[in-house]
């Protein structure tokens, strides 16, 4: 009888746990639903010129197409002056602002971001920010270089190199460099400033059925692509932790974004166009800070791995497959593709190089205009 009493006990006090646990899973799904519909439907957005300043610059790297292409007209429309980073394609973008936005002022630097490991690569990217000074107001980290390939073994070795310099090098380096502008303008013209670096979704949370799952998002077949997308996403994270009191910054956690580049990933569930990605994004700035998706159906997508856990690794093996096909349909070994940002899957390329504004001149690669694309996921 004392055994069947302390028996009974045991299993109320289990179940007690377990229902507890359970209201306590639901409060925070509740929570963070509501969190969600504010900020992916109710957010307005700030007035970023008012916010930064009138006559201050945003720079962008790999603004040739993609996300990077959209963030620079987007910026423009709003009165902001650029200076964009990246291959001679950026011209195209600059002929455009220009025609459609005349009062705007545009600078251009010509990178091939593969070479950002040299000494002297970022000396005329820091002249031109001296010029600029305290006008320095927003960094959009936004290149990289995306490589997809089956297997992973058979893959020129010459591709990791590049995915690892312009995936990591030059994200950390330009956040370096800029962070003494925005720690001085918001000392003398009492400006914030605003950090924005396009990441990759790297975890997802875990609950309910997902309980026992790795909570990492890692991709077959684009390991060093996905390695060099988690830099940038805890260098961002560990940037915002340090300096959240002294100016703005968005992590940018996307999933699949449809660029000229991307269509191959339009089958994927949850995919969004870059314009109305970047639309999304503009509207984040200045009204959440940290890590954050910038549109709600890569925010959900986290959650529903939860409730069918079974699907993440096949669903993820696919998205590769689709990926690395993409890539190798596209390039031989001999080939390279620096690609722009888009965080559906690619960054931007810059095989070319070419003469800054300031004059300085980068070695040309030897080799026809590589094909530019996007960036990542």
């Amino acid at each position: 009888m004392v055994l069947n009493n302390f028996i009974n006990k045991k299993k109320s006090i289990i179940l007690s746990a377990l229902l507890t646990l359970i209201v306590f899973q639901i409060l925070l799904l509740i929570n963070i639903t509501i969190k969600g519909i504010h900020k992916y439907f109710l957010l307005k957005e700030k007035n970023l010129i008012e916010r930064y300043g009138k006559e201050s610059w945003v720079v962008i790297t790999g603004a040739s197409s993609g996300q990077g292409y959209d963030m620079a007209i987007s910026f423009a429309k709003r009165g902001f002056n650029l200076l964009l980073i990246g291959s001679k394609r950026t011209d195209n973008t600059i002929t455009e602002i220009n025609s459609d936005y005349p009062n705007v002022k545009t600078k251009v630097i010509y990178k091939d971001f593969r070479e950002a490991f040299k000494d002297d690569f970022f000396n005329d990217i820091q002249e031109t920010f001296n010029e600029i000074g305290n006008d320095l107001a927003i960094l959009v980290n936004n290149v990289g270089y995306r490589v997809g390939w089956n297997p992973y073994h058979e893959m020129d070795s010459s591709h990791i190199r590049d995915v690892i310099v312009t995936g990591t090098i030059v994200q950390s380096r330009l956040t370096h460099m800029i962070i003494p502008f925005f720690i001085k303008r918001r000392r003398e013209k009492k400006k914030t400033s605003c950090l924005i670096n396009i990441t990759s979704q790297c975890l997802h949370p875990n609950f309910l059925f997902g309980i026992t799952l790795s909570n990492e998002i890692s991709v077959p077949y684009l390991s060093i692509y996905e390695a060099s997308n988690s830099f940038g996403f805890y260098q961002g994270s560990s940037i915002y932790k340090e300096y959240k009191n002294q100016f703005d910054i968005l992590n940018i956690t996307p999933g699949a974004v449809i660029t000229n580049n991307t269509h191959c990933l339009s089958d994927t569930m949850f995919n969004i166009s870059s314009k109305k990605y970047v639309n999304n994004i503009i509207k984040l700035i200045g009204n959440i800070n940290g890590n954050t998706c910038a549109y709600w159906g890569h925010a959900i997508s986290g959650y529903l791995i939860n409730l069918f856990p079974i699907m993440k690794d096949n669903t993820l093996k696919k998205v590769g497959e689709t990926i690395a096909s993409n890539f190798m349909n596209k390039n031989d070994k001999k080939t390279y593709t620096i690609e722009e940002a888009d965080t559906s899957e690619s960054k931007a390329d810059t095989s070319e190089a070419g003469t800054s504004e300031a004059g300085t001149s980068e070695a040309d690669t030897s080799e026809a205009e590589k094909e530019e694309e996007e960036r990542k996921s």
